[in-house]
């Protein structure tokens, strides 16, 4: 049998045991506490903060991603890309974050308008012109004249209003402001028509491109305001526009594009001058909509390109005449909506097909001349 191994006294015995214990176990102990510590600090650092919860109104706002610095090329645009960044807002980190707004409360339609001894014709100059129209005192909801009245025609810029109602609920939802930046895209630097020659190397407030869009008519920066809200998709915009139409009680509208142009199909926007009606009176509620409708003159580009409204109605100034929309294409002829207001009662018109602006406007004139005698 093997001897026993045993410590020498000065290792094994008395106060030289603490010793060793410490020296055994506590410092491999002390070392892995060391460890973990470090290990406890590092990931602290480098693991992102939560977000603080922004204010609704900040989280809404949906501007856009900020346009690199002078002098720095801007990121690859991926084929298929319209070339408009989607509204976005920055988290902490820095990255881009898509805006998540709620889905808009459904409108409701107005009152129907009353067509119990509506005229079908009442012996006016150029009536025998008109293709299609209507004539409405806005607050007894009667329907004063009628012509073909919900038949679905071509509308060419009267599109415009419907681009003009979803930037303004978009506004009022504050998903957007006035000031939001909107780099201009090459799909809308190629839209021709009445346009203000936008240019890819420029950005606009929305606000001002609402401007051109009311007054100038320009179909370039219809588009453009379209394909900001459609996420940068030109198609989720006209399905907006579709589904608001149907939400307002528009039932002969279809829109394929949002300017009145005609889309790549050459495919016409649609609607009955009863639908346009109830678009221009659903209008109405936005101040600046009427502002802008109602103004004869003004400029774009800092006052390098001029904006003259091409209602003749209101630059030739009709009495109490103060929107809407006009419209020319070869497929809808000349056409107009107007919101008239005289002694506090307010009519509303379309009138669609005219051969010429002269015969529409004389038309119109006399129409409200008229419905005002009633």
């Amino acid at each position: 049998m093997s001897p026993r191994y045993t410590l020498p006294d000065s290792i094994g015995n008395g106060s030289s045991n603490t010793l060793r214990t410490l020296l055994v176990w506590g410092l491999p102990v002390l070392a892995w506490g060391f460890i973990f510590l470090g290990l406890w600090f590092f990931n602290r650092e480098e693991a992102p903060e939560t977000p603080a919860a922004q204010p609704a109104s900040a989280a809404s706002e949906g501007q856009p991603q900020a346009t690199p610095p002078a002098g720095q090329p801007a990121p690859a645009q991926q084929p298929g890309q319209s070339g408009v960044a989607a509204p976005q807002t920055a988290t902490p980190a820095g990255q881009p974050q898509t805006v998540q707004t709620a889905a808009p409360a459904p409108i409701a339609p107005s009152a129907p308008y009353d067509f119990t001894g509506a005229a079908a014709t009442v012996g006016l100059p150029k009536e025998a012109n008109c293709a299609t129209g209507i004539l409405v005192d806005a607050a007894s909801r009667k329907v004063l004249w009628a012509k073909g009245a919900d038949k679905a025609v071509p509308i060419a810029s009267m599109t415009k209003m419907m681009t003009l109602l979803l930037a303004e609920e978009a506004i009022a939802a504050q998903r957007v402001t006035r000031e939001t930046v909107i780099p201009v895209s090459v799909a809308a630097y190629k839209i021709g028509g009445s346009q203000v020659w936008l240019d890819p190397r420029e950005s606009f407030p929305l606000g001002e491109l609402l401007k051109a869009v009311a007054i100038k008519s320009a179909n370039d920066a219809a588009y453009l305001v379209g394909e900001y809200l459609g996420q940068g998709d030109i198609a989720t915009f006209v399905k907006q526009m579709n589904e608001r139409a149907r939400q307002l009680g528009m039932t002969h509208t279809t829109f394929y594009e949002p300017h009145g142009l005609g889309d790549s199909q050459k495919r016409s926007n649609l609607a009955s001058a009863h639908d346009m009606v109830l678009l221009g009176e659903r209008l109405l509620g936005y101040p600046e909509v009427m502002r802008l409708t109602s103004t004869k003159r003004d400029s774009f580009r800092n006052g390098k390109t001029e904006l003259k409204n091409h209602n003749n109605l209101v630059f030739q100034g009709v009495p109490g005449v103060d929107g809407l929309k006009t419209g020319y294409t070869a497929a809808a002829g000349y056409c107009v909506t107007i919101s008239c207001q005289r002694g506090g009662r307010r009519l509303l018109a379309c009138v669609t097909g005219f051969s010429s602006a002269r015969d529409r406007d004389a038309f119109c004139k006399a129409l409200l001349d008229w419905g005002y005698a009633r």
